[in-house]
């Protein structure tokens, strides 16, 4: 009894000792994983062009660094745990990687591109609308989408604030007269000055589809870029660059027939002309007339001849 009672002593101190060096084995694998790893690899542009200067770091970490002047990076130290890889560079689009067990990345980043909704035409360049100081409004192309416009100036009628255009006639190809904010001086009026990609230009020529966006400076602060010609304000017109390597055609008809709701009753007999004008005259001024013009003179007799 005692020999088996020993025996079984014996085998629970073999499988204690089995157990820890187990378990020593174990932490000390653990170890050698957790330890910090090092990655290293190339950043590039969109035409293959490394990218020097740009960012790259190790998201959730303080552990980042540049490129060289050849586009290569490399990391050391990255802690246990991370995961993502952000790489950013100013005016491309940010990436982020996964890290994984990938010890060499090679990373291609893509220019930016700003929507027209994110910036004001300006001047001679672009401005984020947010950093604008004066006053300005903006619409895009879509507010001429689906109306049937003859041309730009029609389709700008009520669409931005405090831009007033007054059409002269009923002609498609009549230019109109911008006048931003009301009344500009006493006595001599003026009209704001109308850019169409920096050239001063006629918007009624220009097809309404072509139309990238509009931008209005209405406060004198437009005096200090385009001098006293900006005085009344400036209305800058941006057309659509052209895709590279795609060719778009596209075509719309829309027929429309204006007629005014009251046309007068011309007189179109010379007598009854000539007898009215007599009429008038004599009871305006209380005398009869004795021109018609500077060369026709004017009589009785003459009257009674028709």
């Amino acid at each position: 009894m005692k020999k088996r009672k020993l025996i079984f002593q014996q085998k629970q101190k073999l499988i204690r000792v089995m157990l820890s060096m187990v378990l020593l084995i174990m932490v000390w694998a653990g170890m050698a994983f957790a330890q910090p790893k090092s990655i290293s690899g190339l950043v590039k542009d969109d035409n293959n062009a490394p990218i020097p200067g740009a960012t790259v770091l190790v998201k959730g970490t303080t552990v980042g660094t540049v490129t060289d002047n050849n586009g290569k990076f490399s990391l050391s130290g990255i802690p246990v745990g991370s995961k993502i890889l952000s790489v950013s560079f100013i005016g491309m689009d940010a990436q982020e990687l996964p890290i994984g067990d990938k010890s060499i990345f090679n990373v291609s980043l893509k220019t930016s591109t700003v929507g027209v909704e994110e910036v004001v035409v300006v001047g001679y360049g672009t401005q984020k609308k947010a950093n604008l100081t004066g006053a300005v409004d903006q619409v895009t192309g879509e507010v001429f989408d689906n109306r049937p416009i003859a041309n730009v100036s029609q389709g700008l009628k009520g669409v931005i604030p405090n831009l007033n255009i007054k059409l002269q006639d009923g002609k498609p190809n009549q230019a109109p007269s911008f006048n931003i904010r009301g009344t500009t001086s006493i006595g001599q009026g003026g009209s704001a000055l109308i850019l169409i990609d920096g050239v001063e230009g006629d918007p009624s020529l220009l097809n309404p589809n072509d139309i990238a966006s509009v931008s209005i400076l209405k406060d004198a602060a437009s005096a200090s870029i385009y001098g006293a010609r900006g005085a009344f304000g400036v209305v800058l017109l941006t057309t659509k660059n052209p895709a590279k390597g795609k060719t778009s055609v596209t075509f719309s008809s829309n027929f429309a027939i204006k007629d005014p709701v009251r046309s007068p009753d011309f007189v179109t007999d010379g007598y009854t002309w000539v007898k009215m004008f007599s009429e008038a005259f004599v009871n305006g001024d209380g005398s009869f007339p004795q021109n018609i013009n500077k060369t026709l003179k004017f009589s009785q007799a003459y009257l009674d001849e028709f």
